[in-house]
């Protein structure tokens, strides 16, 4: 049994750090992840509040079950082999005696998947959807003074449902919300910007306030704060309530400063509610002041500035861990698509955690916020129903309403959220279904949100003649406020020549490869980046994918693949690819210069389909006297490329039209491979291939020096020769363990079922690096993690834990 004493109280006034000194604390927000029970397999009657679970595997959430089992060809490729199930989870705690005649919530932030909730008992109902966050008003069922009993069932049986790894269990936060039974609605407050100057931005706030009690009058206070900490706006309204009451107020900010992806500057805003003489709730809001407009001609304006949205599509999980994903693995991974000029995310196909979406505001991202992947179920011609078919939620048609409220609700503060997505791949354009669908719900999402533009990621469709397809895309963008199209930027031109009045985003891009306008697979050598910039009106691109992402494997013989996404910016285990480096050179507003050597000559490379991309390497060591053909990425002017210090010569990137600059046959020799990049006729930036030797040593980078109990870093393991280079071309077991804490998991970028992640000790490198990602334990003081490998002098790094 847990007492509330017991678990960490998160509250207004220590989340906003904003002086309210002498204030009551009238509303807690507590986090409910601790001291939970969890048993795999459906067992009748565990709803029950006198149900024996003392057998029970005892864990803390988030918890994702599937990512536990081992892989296994008996499993879907859809879900990267990996196995569904039913699970049910417990929770016995004590509710004070002075939470009586208070109002209690209960928050999953996610629940893959068809979830029952029971409190003492009873059941609050079932959240079908799995990626949807949702609460539950708890009040009338507990039992105040006493023990109390939560238990949740999890029905994710029928593997696959989902076309990627969704992950099984509670695999979010849970959260216990206490406040008086006059207060904020939970995710009660929409604030809007509808004037922004220089001078000033007009700032609008309704706030909607719930009362289970009696009919009472009620002061509204809200005050705004800089990010600073510094107030600059208050405003008070007095108000009656009964039932529900939507307070509309309005205040000025003078010489605001404005949110971008530069610059992603936030505000606070605190709702007071007052009655009787005293604050009967607390209610904190984060929002940002930014102008967004969408020119039929011109494209995306941020802030009156034109800017090119350089997106990525991102699925929830993250490899090792699952879908029980540490906020800190989110920022890691969403620092290195910065670095590569990234400042656009689409949330493919449905919504992120609350966690994640408060990264994208502090980090200065773009976002594309989705609802859902497909609306109905949908099988292909002589499909594998086991791994080929196309999923939808079989309560969609009852439960979308509530669900796109849900995250409309949860989500429209955000700075970052720039436009609503309502499905992917719904059909093809133009056809009667898409329409239906696409008016129904686009008109919903702007009568709840009309700020933001609402599109789809509409399905490309078959081949067929340019005009035919133009008129189907532009049939179906009748619905939308922006043109978006899945792999459909080689008709991005004729569609401006039509003047539909509005700009084009291409909600899905290939990586590497790009189609014409009469054949999808093409396999045309030209970045869609490149149809970017040659439109106004293209606003931008998500490529798919920004990292590799478990499942969607649809055949039974892509065994032991686990992944999808093979042409990502970034590997699964976060760390940059090949393509990434390409990118980089695409988006960077820094002089970049990347070299790779290609695997085999033209006509034998390997990787050639749609969502592919030549395999390239990363290494300098080759047989004596081989022919191999080179590429370079670059922005700048020109590349010069030396051997052992002996110039082959000079290229400029004008002479490459699709930016992918190709050296031919060269001869290769031990040493050192450089790239020099030129511009305005200056040495500006270099890159290196080094023939390494065997690996002789470990080198451990950990990416905080400190971190709080329980808290989270990532150590980088990388492979070197007796001279300090880098070794990629040899491979080696590591041996790993841990002291202060725990190892969360190993991940090497591999995208074979070949090692489990159950495998928490043992991990081979790939490329000649490893990742590790370790927990502190809840006591401070230090957390080692060393390393070992046989024949190689072993390392260690240390972390202090706070």
């Amino acid at each position: 049994m847990v007492k509330f004493k017991n678990i960490r109280k998160v509250t207004l006034l220590s989340v906003a750090g904003i002086g309210l000194a002498g204030a009551t604390i009238a509303r807690e927000r507590i986090n409910f992840d601790e001291d939970w029970t969890f048993h795999l397999g459906d067992v009748p009657g565990a709803e029950a509040s006198g149900f024996k679970d003392g057998e029970w595997r005892s864990l803390a959430l988030p918890h994702d079950w599937s990512v536990e089992a081992e892989f296994s060809q008996d499993n879907a490729g859809r879900n990267a082999w990996l196995p569904g199930g039913t699970g049910w989870y417990r929770k016995e705690f004590l509710v004070p005696a002075e939470y009586s005649g208070k109002h209690v919530e209960l928050q999953f932030d996610g629940v893959y998947r068809h979830a029952e909730v029971w409190v003492n008992g009873k059941s609050l109902g079932v959240q079908y959807d799995g990626y949807t966050s949702f609460y539950c008003d708890i009040t009338k069922h507990l039992r105040f003074g006493e023990e109390n009993t939560i238990a949740v069932r999890v029905d994710n049986s029928d593997v696959p449902n989902c076309r990627w790894y969704s992950g099984s269990g509670i695999y979010r936060h849970v959260w216990l919300t206490k406040t008086d039974p006059l207060h904020v609605a939970n995710w009660g407050t929409y604030i809007t910007t509808p004037e922004v100057s220089g001078d000033k931005a007009v700032v609008n706030i309704r706030t909607e306030i719930e009362n289970s009690g009696r009919k009472a009058g009620f002061e509204l206070e809200t005050t705004l704060f800089n990010g600073s900490g510094k107030e600059v706006a208050k405003i008070t309204t007095k108000a009656m309530v009964s039932k529900s009451k939507t307070v509309e107020q309005t205040a000025t900010i003078k010489s605001p400063e404005l949110w971008s992806v530069d610059a992603p500057n936030l505000y606070s805003a605190i709702s007071r509610v007052k009655a009787g003489g005293k604050v009967v709730d607390e209610y904190r809001s984060t929002f940002g002041i930014r102008t967004l407009r969408f020119d039929a001609e011109k494209g995306f304006f941020l802030n009156g500035q034109n800017m090119k949205m350089k997106g990525v599509c991102l699925h929830h999980e993250m490899g090792t861990v699952g879908a029980a994903v540490p906020v800190r693995m989110w920022e890691r991974r969403l620092a290195a698509l910065k670095d590569l000029g990234c400042n656009a995310i689409r949330t493919a196909h449905n919504p992120m955690a609350p966690e994640f979406m408060d990264l994208c505001d502090r980090m200065g991202f773009l976002v594309m916020d989705e609802f859902v992947d497909k609306w109905e179920h949908q099988i292909r011609p002589n499909a594998d129903p086991l791994n080929d078919p196309a999923f939808a939620e079989p309560h969609f048609p009852q439960e979308w309403e509530k669900n796109f409220t849900g995250t409309i609700r949860r989500d429209r503060n955000h700075p970052s959220v720039i436009i609503w997505s309502v499905g992917n791949e719904n059909h093809p354009a133009g056809s009667d279904k898409q329409n239906e669908g696409l008016e129904r719900y686009c008109n919903f999402v702007r009568s709840m949100d009309p700020t933001r533009p609402v599109i789809s990621g509409m399905e490309r469709g078959k081949d067929m003649k340019p005009e035919w397809k133009v008129n189907d895309i532009l049939k179906s963008c009748a619905h939308m406020d922006l043109i978006g199209m899945n792999y459909g930027e080689q008709w991005v031109k004729r569609i401006g020549q039509r003047n539909p009045g509005k700009p084009f985003v291409s909600t899905e891009s290939y990586v590497y490869f790009n189609s014409s306008e009469t054949k999808r697979f093409a396999l045309i050598e030209k970045s869609p980046w490149i149809d970017v910039l040659e439109s106004d009106h293209n606003m931008g691109l998500f490529l798919w994918v920004g990292a590799r992402y478990l499942g969607e494997v649809s055949k039974k013989k892509a065994w032991p693949r686990i992944h999808g996404g093979s042409s990502a910016l970034l590997d699964m285990a976060s760390f940059k690819t090949i393509n990434g480096s390409m990118y980089e050179a695409f988006w960077s507003e820094q002089p970049v210069v990347s070299l790779a050597v290609y695997d085999g000559a033209p006509g034998e490379r390997k990787g050639f389909s749609g969502w592919g991309s030549p395999e390239r390497k990363r290494h300098w060591n080759l047989t004596a006297d081989e022919k191999v053909d080179l590429v370079s990425y670059t922005n700048c002017d020109s590349v010069e490329l030396y051997l052992n210090g002996r110039k082959l010569g000079t290229q400029k990137l004008s002479d490459f039209p699709n930016w992918i600059m190709n050296w031919r046959k060269i001869t290769y020799e031990p040493g050192t491979l450089r790239a020099v990049g030129i511009r305005d006729g200056k040495a500006v930036c270099e890159d290196r291939l080094i023939t390494a030797g065997a690996p002789v040593s470990i080198q451990l980078t950990a990416d905080a020096e400190t971190v709080a109990s329980k808290g989270v870093v990532h150590v980088e393991v990388r492979l070197y020769d007796k001279l300090g280079n880098r070794v990629n071309h040899e491979e080696v077991e590591l041996e790993f363990s841990v002291e202060g804490g725990m190892i969360l998991g190993l991940d090497n970028g591999v995208m074979t079922a070949e090692s489990s992640f159950l495998e928490k000790k043992v991990r081979q490198t790939n490329e000649g690096r490893c990742l590790c990602i370790v927990r502190a334990g809840e006591s401070t003081g230090k957390l080692k993690l060393t390393v070992k490998a046989k024949g190689l002098s072993s390392s260690a790094v240390v972390v202090d834990v706070e």
